[in-house]
């Protein structure tokens, strides 16, 4: 579906860096990253209008998540 937004120009600009890194549009990887975001598992509620982290009684953020998360960053960059 083709849409107009109006997006952020430092946005835009790691929409483009996004893309050109992985030779795909603009808008397949703008859908990627929406779609990453609303699949994200990341824990957070909000508090007085402000969205917060908010990992409850299963624990703290882990070295075992970090190394998760960067695993997942670097795979998005391969």
């Amino acid at each position: 579906m083709r849409t107009t937004l109006d997006i952020r120009d430092d946005l835009l600009d790691r929409v483009r860096e996004r893309a050109e890194a992985r030779k795909i549009s603009y808008g397949e990887a703008a859908s990627d990253v929406l779609e990453r975001g609303f699949n994200s598992e990341i824990p957070t509620r909000w508090e007085n209008g402000i969205l917060i982290f908010a990992p409850g009684p299963q624990g703290a953020v882990t070295t075992d998540h970090a190394m998760k998360l960067k695993d997942q960053v670097e795979s998005d960059f391969t």
